[in-house]
């Protein structure tokens, strides 16, 4: 492989890379504004709730489910709760 052609694959790699980086930290940005929404209480249950859950139906279990759920997740933060349809209500 040339220097060159070698050049232009590093440089492609890291051009994807940084839109990689660039989508995570919007997803990582998101979800912040997406825990601040709701009340810490709240949190602090379904966390309690999870922990019940993982004793009662086992690791297993909870690991495909939430390997099912993650995949769900950037759709539900993306579309679930944008503040331009909570504005309009009629």
């Amino acid at each position: 492989m040339t220097r060159k052609a070698l050049r232009r694959k590093i440089q492609a790699r890291n051009n994807s890379l940084n839109a990689h980086q660039a989508q995570f930290s919007l997803t990582g940005a998101q979800s912040k504004l997406a825990l601040k929404k709701h009340s810490p209480y709240l949190i602090i249950g379904i966390g309690l709730l999870a922990g019940v859950v993982t004793r009662v139906i086992g690791w297993h279990a909870v690991y495909s489910l939430v390997s099912t759920g993650a995949s769900f997740y950037p759709y539900i933060i993306s579309k679930g709760s944008s503040p331009d349809e909570s504005n309009n209500n009629g």
